[in-house]
């Protein structure tokens, strides 16, 4: 059987200029449009709030797909039969793919990652045990810096597979903590006053409003569940909690509610010996 790339140098003798001209007509035109199409969506970039590296991914793939398929056409007008090269390269590449097959998944899931624009750079995301911001997503990973200044680059694959968490593409997060106040403490009135207080601190939202609901009632104390919003970032989330603790102590504490402490009743059984008598 003739080799694949024996039977291609062959089939050129005999072709004419006419056909010569075409061709190489047809795959200008080609290379043309697949010029204008990833100027095109590369626009996309200036129009829409998308991730940058995520359009140069698909602005390559269109350029390369609409390229290939004027090649093709080219070389059908001169005449030259694809069939072997087409097989020999379909072998190859099952090959090729099966053997690479953790990288070919990590790029495909960067092409597909860049159509759906899951996240911007600059957003905070929590990818199975990794939480930073976004500095880059490629065809082979994105890259994240972590709250403790670490680089991570996380395997396009695996961003894809697992769930993955935004913490800032909605602009605002919610925060809870628990308060213990003293049993015969005035419920109503305790909320109240953690709502005032929490209205008072700049970190916290106006809308949605704070909350204070009673939760349980615990061995010690009542359990009062005190719930607010605030500026979605890890820094601000702290910031935030923080000065919400702190002003809503002080609050109670200036309306004469009581914080108690942890109680517990321990039980002595049996009879204690007198050491002098050992």
């Amino acid at each position: 059987m003739m080799p694949a790339a024996v039977a291609l140098v062959l089939a050129v003798d005999g072709i004419g200029f006419g056909n010569w001209f075409w061709a190489a007509v047809t795959f200008v035109i080609a290379l043309l449009l697949a010029a204008l199409a990833r100027w095109f969506v590369r626009r996309v970039d200036h129009r829409h709030h998308t991730v940058t590296s995520s359009v140069q991914i698909m602005a390559r793939v269109v350029f390369s797909v609409i390229a290939a398929t004027g090649l093709y056409i080219a070389l059908r007008i001169i005449g030259l039969d694809l069939g072997p090269v087409l097989g020999g390269a379909g072998i190859l590449g099952i090959a090729v793919a099966f053997a690479l097959r953790d990288i070919a998944e990590n790029y495909i899931s960067g092409v597909l990652m860049g159509f759906r624009n899951p996240f911007s750079p600059g957003d905070q995301i929590v990818s199975g045990d990794f939480e930073g911001t976004v500095v880059e997503l490629n065809l082979r990973h994105t890259a994240i810096d972590t709250h403790d200044g670490l680089r991570v680059l996380l395997p396009n694959g695996g961003v894809l597979k697992n769930p993955l968490t935004n913490l800032t593409v909605n602009g605002a997060r919610r925060t809870d903590f628990e308060l213990g106040v003293a049993y015969g403490t005035d419920l109503q009135q305790a909320c109240t006053v953690v709502i005032e207080a929490l209205g008072a601190v700049p970190e916290v939202h106006a809308q949605p409003a704070p909350e204070a609901w009673v939760e349980v009632l615990a061995p010690s104390w009542v359990t009062v569940r005190v719930r607010y919003w605030h500026e979605p970032r890890s820094g601000d989330v702290w910031r935030a909690r923080h000065a919400a603790i702190v002003a809503v102590v002080a609050a109670c504490e200036g309306a004469g509610i009581e914080l108690p402490l942890e109680q517990r009743a321990i039980e002595v059984s049996g009879r204690l010996s007198d050491p002098g008598s050992r």
